[in-house]
């Protein structure tokens, strides 16, 4: 009865004890593949598929790559509240020597980004599709 008693009371401490946690982004978890930018002052658009860039939301860190830029990859923050989603402390991911602060807003450019911090509206977020709207640009991915 004692053994009972104390795996009963075992148990009940080990589910107790740990915190599985999970993350309040929904939809927007994952790696997304930017497909085309609108620009909205001229209705044209850009096909970026070729240029491989990808962002990548989890918990509250965004990580963006561009296989054709010059530089390191970029990671930041980001804050995703109904149809908002902003994006702010960005610096380029440079481990060996230390993440240096983006400072320069025009490298930000062929990820989709004009500001060091920038304000979008989510116009569409589904498991598949997510397209974002800036003040100039209209962002259209697709998810992986």
């Amino acid at each position: 009865m004692k053994k009972l008693i104390f795996f009963v009371l075992g148990l009940c401490l080990l589910t107790t004890a740990c915190e599985l946690e999970t993350s309040k982004n929904g939809d927007l978890d994952g790696l997304w593949q930017l497909k085309t930018v609108d620009t909205l002052a001229s209705g044209r658009s850009a096909d970026m598929r070729q240029s491989q860039t990808w962002w990548a939301f989890q918990g509250t860190m965004l990580h963006m790559h561009d296989s054709v830029m010059a530089h390191p990859d970029v990671i930041g923050s980001f804050a995703h509240s109904g149809n908002t989603l902003r994006v702010f402390g960005l610096y380029f991911s440079v481990r060996e020597a230390g993440d240096r602060k983006v400072e320069d807003p025009d490298v930000l450019r062929t990820l989709g980004l004009h500001e060091l911090e920038e304000d979008m509206k989510v116009l569409k977020l589904n498991g598949s599709e997510m397209q974002l709207e800036t003040a100039t640009l209209r962002l259209h991915f697709r998810k992986y």
